[in-house]
């Protein structure tokens, strides 16, 4: 299996981005946000999952570990595909998401193309209480080291390029050193 990949982009289409890694072209089905951060200028980290199937070999790619884990549990849900989870994960955050599943907002998931009441109704109860709330603490101390080096004068893209790369097991400050020692380099 293919945890990740670091490289930098080569291509840029819809929905996809092609990531060069050391000469190879992996073509990725991404969600917006991942698309919008990929720079072809820096080379970016992608939490991937490889989905096979009998007539194809497809590789989906996340900025976080966070939106990765969604998508796996999202697809433990009967009559949710790949396409369909990557669809979920592209109308809202992570946080969001799993606050309207926790609520059982159904409207939050029926918003999607493709997702119907009762396949909405069916991630509700096979999901409630099952998202990892560790996830999202990880993705709320991303968002803090962030706001933290947007804050310093960095842009937005910069700040969550290498705050990606931190461990998200340190303290919120000593991530945003971490992230600082980083952008030095």
């Amino acid at each position: 299996m293919i945890a990740f990949l670091f490289g930098t982009v080569a291509n840029r289409d819809e929905k996809t981005l092609t990531l060069d890694v050391h000469g190879v072209g992996f073509r990725l089905f991404v969600t917006p946000q991942t698309f919008a951060d990929a720079d072809p200028a820096v080379p970016i980290k992608v939490m991937t999952y490889l989905h096979v199937r009998e007539d194809a070999l497809e590789l989906y790619g996340f900025a976080t570990t966070a939106e990765l884990r969604l998508f796996e549990k999202l697809l433990s849900v009967s009559g949710v595909g790949p396409k369909m989870a990557l669809g979920i994960l592209s109308s809202a955050n992570v946080e969001d998401l799993a606050q309207a599943i926790s609520r059982g907002q159904v409207a939050a998931l029926t918003s999607v193309s493709g997702v119907g009441t009762k396949t909405a109704e069916r991630i509700i109860v096979d999901l409630r209480g099952k998202i990892d709330h560790q996830s999202e603490q990880e993705d709320r101390s991303l968002a803090a080291v962030i706001d933290a080096l947007t804050q310093l004068g960095y842009t937005s893209k910069e700040a969550r390029q290498v705050a990606t790369k931190t461990d998200h097991t340190l303290k919120i400050e000593e991530r945003i050193k971490a992230a600082l020692r980083r952008m030095d380099t």
